[in-house]
Parts: structure tokens; sequence; C-alpha cells
């Protein structure tokens, strides 16, 4: 048995679009995705680690990087926070770059919120925009009141995203959750505020 490891991958790479409205479309296909290259990653990995050991060599297969691009107005809260989820637990078993591009708002400020910010790009001239969650208040009284809760609930799991992640004053977001503005900024705003870590 050789005396050392050799690590592999084949060069691979792995990009995945984010782009358009957030819904439960959005949703299953990025999941899709995921399991589309997990599946190929296994398979090949497999063949890699098989071949090697034939030679006598120990090889430990790795994951190559996904980059995930991102291009949204934003959508559904609810799907918004299941692509999140979804990416922190992709970050467990692969480097996950995003790159912003385009336009980056309203819940597509959270989605690249799900990774580290050494991982969180920007090309120049993209556009952030971030404001309060709308209620879901509809229907009877008692109706409106339970979803005026849960859209308070949903907020503050926004909020405390934002202010874990990122270097936004809580002044900042008070006056957005307060005055119910659109505030607007710059790729050069975004890294100033911890973001994004790098305009590329």
């Amino acid at each position: 048995m050789a005396d050392f490891n050799i690590k592999t991958y084949d060069n691979r790479l792995h990009n995945i679009y984010i782009t358009g409205e957030v819904d439960e479309t959005m949703w299953q296909t990025f999941v899709d995705k995921i399991n589309e290259i997990k599946a190929a990653d296994r398979e090949i990995d497999e063949i890699n680690v098989g071949t090697l050991s034939l030679f006598g060599i120990e090889a430990q297969a790795i994951h190559p990087p996904i980059n995930i691009y991102l291009n949204t107005y934003g959508g559904c809260i609810h799907d918004m926070l299941a692509i999140y989820d979804e990416i922190r637990v992709l970050t467990t078993l692969y480097e996950v770059n995003i790159i912003c591009t385009g336009k980056v708002m309203s819940a597509g400020t959270i989605i690249m919120l799900a990774v580290p910010l050494d991982h969180r790009f920007s090309y120049s001239n993209t556009t952030f925009m971030y404001h309060s969650l709308s209620a879901f208040a509809f229907g009877k009284i008692k109706e409106m009141e339970e979803n005026v809760e849960e859209s308070k609930r949903l907020h503050k799991i926004m909020w405390n995203i934002y202010k874990t992640n990122t270097a936004i004053p809580k002044e900042k977001l008070d006056e957005i959750y307060k005055s119910k503005i659109d505030w607007f900024i710059t790729a050069d705003q975004a890294k100033k505020y911890k973001i994004i870590s790098k305009i590329i």
C-alpha cells in the first residue's frame, strides 16, 4: 500500500442559477439541481477512488466548489427560507460561493447570506434592495390577527439573519421597518456593510 494519499475531483465545475421569482417552482428546481450534482459526484468519486485503489493508492474524493449565481427581485418568504436552509446544509458538503449579479432584492438578500462572508461576491453593477416583510393579513378579524403575528415572527427571523451575517446598522434596519421604505444600495455599499466580501 502506498504511503501517500491523493485527493481528486477531476476539475469538475458546478454552477447553479437562481433567477426570477422566489417561489415553490424555484425551490424545486434548485433542490433537483443539487440532487443531480450530488448523484453525479458520487458516481464519479466511486470510479476515481476505485481505480486508484487498484494501483495500491489510497484516494480521498473531494467535492468541487458550487457557484450559485443569484439574480432575483425576490418573492415568497417561506420559499426563500427553504432555499436558504438548503444552501446552509449544502455548505456542510461543498464549498459554496454565491455571486450576485444584476439585482439581488427582497428575498434574494436573505438567500445570499446562507454562505459565509468570504464566499459572497458581487459584480460591480449589481443592485441590492432591502425592505420590510409584507403582512399576510386577510380574512376574518381573528384570522387577520393570527396572520399579522405570523408575519411578525417571520420578520424577526429575517432581521436576525441580517444582524448576524452583515454589518448593516440596527438603526438602518429599524428605519426600513418603521418607514416601510425600499432601500437600494450599490455593490460598493454592500461591501462596506459586509453583505459581500469582494466585487469581481
